[in-house]
């Protein structure tokens, strides 16, 4: 096909995703929810996959592929989250914040916060209310536990409120600042694959993917945050700064835990200095707070562990049946730990994504977590580092996520779906292997052939051609 043809296919797939999205995002249907992950799922990779064959000017490539991010992206704003209701606690923490009150010191449910509920929050209680308290029923999952969001992420919860005038908007304000922080990621996407004169087409794989448009702009997650500042980490490490690099590395930590995968990667090149500043960063974040409120700090860490069966191993969807569920947890461990060191040895300090994408790739696949925006990490490593045969793990968990919401899936469909993505990935590592040892052979086979062997085969070929001529 020509250029101007495969263009018109990327175009049309494109409208296709957005068609996708305003239909079924505000659709109250029974189980559009996995509809739409699987369309959306399907339409996204056909795309990209066209688009790897569509040859463009750079700029003309980052303004279809961001171009594009932009038009999902205000789709997703434009309806009330849709699979979560994590964003009614970001709500929630800012308030509590901007009212005087250390946000890890009460539940939402304590009586001692009572003068600020609302009807955005709280309302009349009614058969079936899934989160009851004793002043009606809360909008706010696990309303009688203390927060678990870290520092920086409590942090931006006040300052998207400010920025939204006390929260007007309700939903919107998170949603707009989810949605300009994804585009902004795909942004800083496009410029460090163009300043390495890599292809610039893996930058589709963030900014089209349904993860950033489900995700983080409809369901406003606070990982697009965390993603943002793992990015600038790595970018910071790739320019020879390591105090920076330390310092946004620990920012990351400090929105969501998991971005601490990155800090393999980045110990190349003075590692005590960058992992001194993220640890001093992330402790710093947390000074102001156990200083108010002691050990409260940790908030519901240990209940979630516990509550998604870390603690007791049966969450480890592809471990727990070969091991028992004791000593699935402490293999887990031992596995990234093991991984973790291969990224440390293994790791350019020039191209650090290139090896942390290995481990948050296989954290996903260890941990099986059931959450499609923890892969937010992942997507932007595989579109950074071109490491395109990780793509099906960050499909899993969402995919998880829905068939137990909605058809009520057992636990053996996780465990095929992990498993589904851990074959497909090795699949494609291997492929990606063998076409690297085929180069090498070539470049190799290159070396043995002098300029006399050249003079000979043209003198062969010539000859051959005369023969040829004469008959």
């Amino acid at each position: 096909m020509t250029r101007r043809a495969l263009l018109a296919v990327v175009g049309c797939l494109l409208l296709a995703e957005a068609t996708a999205y305003a239909v079924l995002l505000p659709s109250h249907a029974a189980r559009h929810n996995l509809r739409l992950e699987i369309v959306s799922w399907a339409i996204f990779l056909l795309a990209t996959l066209i688009l790897w064959r569509v040859r463009l000017a750079p700029r003309r490539m980052g303004a279809l592929i961001i171009g594009g991010g932009i038009l999902f992206q205000v789709i997703a704003v434009l309806t009330p989250p849709t699979t979560s209701d994590d964003d009614f606690r970001y709500v929630w923490d800012a308030k509590v914040q901007l009212s005087g009150t250390d946000p890890y010191r009460y539940p939402p449910a304590a009586p001692e916060l009572d003068h600020l509920r609302d009807h955005f929050v709280l309302y009349p209680s009614w058969s079936g209310c899934p989160w009851p308290i004793p002043q009606g029923c809360s909008a706010i999952n696990r309303p009688t536990v203390r927060t678990i969001y870290p520092p920086v992420a409590e942090g931006a919860f006040a300052a998207i409120r400010l920025l939204s005038f006390g929260g007007h908007g309700n939903h919107l304000p998170l949603q707009l600042a989810a949605a300009l922080g994804s585009i902004a990621i795909a942004g800083l996407l496009y410029r460090r694959r163009r300043e390495r004169d890599r292809p610039l087409w893996t930058v589709a794989l963030w900014a089209w993917c349904p993860i950033t448009v489900i995700d983080y702009g409809n369901n406003a997650h606070i990982d697009w945050l965390a993603v943002l500042l793992a990015v600038l980490a790595l970018g910071a490490q790739s320019s020879r700064r390591p105090t920076r690099a330390g310092l946004l590395a620990g920012a990351a930590i400090a929105t969501k835990l998991y971005p601490a995968l990155i800090l393999p990667a980045l110990v190349k090149r003075r590692p005590v200095v960058v992992v001194g500043v993220a640890v001093a960063t992330v402790a710093i974040s947390y000074v102001p707070h156990v200083l108010a409120v002691g050990a409260k700090v940790i908030g519901y860490l240990p209940g979630y562990l516990s509550e998604e069966h870390y603690t007791s191993g049966q969450r480890f969807l592809l471990l727990q049946p070969a091991l028992p569920s004791r000593v699935a947890t402490a293999a887990a461990v031992l596995a990234l730990a093991a991984v973790a060191a291969w990224v440390v040895r293994r790791a350019d300090p020039d191209r650090p994504e290139d090896t942390a994408v290995v481990l948050a790739g296989a954290a996903i696949l260890v941990a099986t977590p059931s959450y499609g925006w923890y892969c937010g990490l992942l997507l932007a490593l595989i579109a950074l580092s071109g490491e395109v045969a990780w793509l099906p793990v960050t499909l899993a968990p969402g995919l998880w996520y829905l068939m137990r919401g909605d058809v009520d899936a057992p636990v053996w469909v996780g465990r095929v779906i992990f498993a589904a993505a851990l074959g497909l990935t090795l699949a494609g590592l291997s492929v990606r292997r063998a076409g690297r040892e085929g180069d090498r052979r070539g470049v190799r086979l290159a070396g043995r052939v002098g300029p006399r062997d050249l003079d000979l085969v043209a003198g062969v070929v010539s000859a051959d051609d005369g023969r040829q001529a004469a008959r």
